[in-house]
């Protein structure tokens, strides 16, 4: 009876032993393996059956073992640890399972044996629950955002140059500092390097003991095992590589993003140059999406390369602020996509968002100077502004259209040269 009862109930319940071989699974479970393991899952590794978990089950189930103590899992961290479905019990609409895991150590008393007994709760309705209450809060939150101050209107051509200086002055400042970070990057992966080949000695020489311990006799090997068994040798031995990979790729990722900025923010050209697009908005996205890593981004461009004749601190500067701006405009999931297309004298760059774009009665304002339609502190309303007078000034043109909760499209018009621009100030 007990045994109906266990194998009933709403959650999943599976005992593994030592090997990691499934001992026991509840309907929970059954109902929802591949049908090739419905009548062999007995005495076969759950890494087996759940191959794509395979690493993550291995890894806690061999934590429990080891420090006998439980190990747990919330759908925060890891929302779908097994490859199951939810059904919404008014809809019947199916989505993949939101799970909290739980692994306990259990001891049979009979026989002796340590086995671990993991506990699996479907908590779909509770996690889309709490993501609907987050983003009902954030939407209160702009609702109810304080009355923005007003801000007396400068000159609009002091504007211009008040920000296009401060713009100089912190990509001097942004270079200056990837600079000296690159420093500390270069020590530390070099010392992760040495560190790693230190590591691989030292097991080499623990593993070298260890084989040793046939040979030895009395008091110290029991000393030995002993020291082995309570640093838990075993497990370290199989986190500290992994540990050390993930933090070189890490560091490889910091050297990544500083090396972008450097390239971005330095440029001593002066004047007109030849500037090649497609690369600029290559780096420019890869800049952008580590901050904002929500959107996907995708550049379309049928040309290998596409170049105009420009100022290049201007065209960065004018196209950095358009596709920052769309990358801001999106609070969820959705997408920034840029599209370059070359006619016989311009170039047009199409820059295409799926954000919750701009009111109508809002259209004809987007490129005054200090008008900005983000929270207080988080915009000065100048971006839209720089990038219309930086186009403006290479004899193109810029147009917005946008749709409320639809997204926007910005097009930008370049000619390919520039041969009567003169630097206007």
């Amino acid at each position: 009876m007990f045994e109906q009862l266990v194998g009933k109930l709403p959650v999943g319940i599976a005992v593994v032993d030592a090997q990691f071989q499934v001992i026991y699974l509840n309907d929970f479970f059954l109902d929802r393996l591949p049908h090739e393991w419905r009548n062999t899952y007995k005495k076969t590794p759950v890494t087996d059956i759940f191959t794509e978990q395979g690493k993550f089950l291995k890894r806690r189930l061999k934590s429990v073992f080891v420090l006998r103590h439980p190990s747990f899992s919330y759908w925060e961290q890891r929302p779908h640890i097994f490859p199951f479905k939810s059904s919404r019990p008014i809809t019947g609409e199916e989505t993949q399972m939101y799970q909290n895991m739980e692994i306990l150590p259990i001891k049979d008393k009979e026989s002796g044996n340590t086995y671990a007994c993991i506990f699996l709760q479907d908590v779909t309705a509770q996690a889309s629950y709490f993501r609907a209450q987050q983003k009902l809060s954030h939407a209160l939150k702009q609702e109810h955002e304080a009355q923005r101050k007003l801000i007396k209107k400068l000159d609009s051509a002091q504007s211009h140059l008040i920000q296009a200086e401060k713009m100089a002055s912190t990509g001097q400042l942004a270079a200056g500092i990837a600079h000296e970070i690159n420093n500390p990057i270069g020590f530390v992966n070099a010392n992760l390097d040495t560190l790693s080949q230190y590591a691989s000695h030292l097991v080499a020489i623990c593993d070298g003991v260890e084989t040793h311990l046939f040979d030895m006799e009395g008091e110290l090997k029991e000393q030995i095992k002993a020291l082995y068994n309570s640093n838990r040798y075993a497990l370290l031995k199989d986190d500290i590589h992994e540990l050390l990979v993930e933090s070189q790729d890490g560091l490889t990722r910091v050297r990544d993003i500083v090396e972008n900025l450097k390239q971005f923010s330095l440029d001593n050209k002066e004047g007109m140059q030849v500037i090649e697009l497609k690369g600029l908005l290559e780096q420019l996205i890869k800049l952008i999406s580590t901050q904002y890593g929500k959107p996907q981004y995708k550049l379309q461009c049928d040309a290998e390369r596409l170049q105009i004749t420009g100022d290049p601190s201007m065209i960065k500067q004018a196209l950095m602020n358009i596709v920052l701006n769309a990358a801001q405009a999106i609070e969820e999931k959705g997408f920034v996509k840029i599209t370059l297309l070359e006619q016989e004298d311009t170039v047009t760059v199409k820059v295409l968002d799926s954000g919750k774009g701009i009111p109508p009665q809002l259209h004809k304002r987007i490129f005054e100077p200090f008008f900005t339609t983000k929270p207080e502190g988080q915009g000065q309303g100048l971006g839209l502004s720089v990038a219309y007078t930086a186009i403006e000034k290479h004899k193109g043109k810029i147009t917005v259209s946008s749709k409320q909760d639809k997204g926007t499209v910005i097009d930008i018009c370049l000619p390919k040269s520039q041969p009567d621009l003169i630097d206007e100030t």
